[in-house]
């Protein structure tokens, strides 16, 4: 009976030390990427925009991107005035593609990554946690980020408009490890 315990014990001891060893090896942490935009006027005749994303010239993302393990989530801290006299309301879209010329191509030829709110007339604010319900396709957002570069296309339902982006924090949150 002393020597059945004897090797539970050893064997229960080896399991637990693996353990500790494997997890004091693992090095992991979370780590928030901020991307600002500043005092941008956007104003358009037209129900289409677009714009380029290059992960690639963020400091932050260049000294972690090899650590990076998984793209936890994707919000953002948002503050638009919005000059017209209606509400304004769009959907964003992504892709690699940076040829898309209209609305059907976006449509057709991108994914939905972000829809939602209606920002009325005057100044408006959307925080992280409320971002979370705007943000559509994140798999397909997380695929892109990785990759580092690729075009947003905005689509408008309410042309023309006119809005300024007094600030934006796209905050991309990671979790790293070895």
């Amino acid at each position: 009976m002393m020597k059945k315990q004897i090797l539970r014990f050893g064997l229960l001891s080896s399991l637990l030390a693996l353990q500790i060893i494997g997890g004091c090896l693992l090095i992991t942490g979370t780590l928030v990427i901020d991307l600002w935009i500043d005092n941008t006027e956007i104003s358009s005749q037209n129900d289409f925009n677009s714009f380029k994303v290059n992960m690639t010239k963020e400091d932050t993302w260049n000294k972690h991107k090899d650590d990076i393990k998984y793209i936890d989530n994707v919000g953002f801290r948002l503050w638009v005035t919005n000059s017209g006299g209606s509400n304004i309301t769009g959907e964003l879209y992504a892709s690699t593609d940076s040829t898309l010329a209209d609305t059907a191509a976006v449509r057709a030829g991108a994914t939905l990554v972000f829809s939602g709110p209606a920002f009325t007339p005057g100044a408006n604010y959307v925080d992280w946690p409320t971002s979370l319900k705007y943000i559509h396709n994140l798999p397909t957002l997380r695929t892109l980020l990785q990759g580092g570069v690729f075009t947003v296309y905005g689509l408008t339902t309410t042309a023309p408009f006119n809005m300024v982006i007094d600030s934006a924090e796209v905050i991309v949150t990671v979790t790293t490890g070895s």
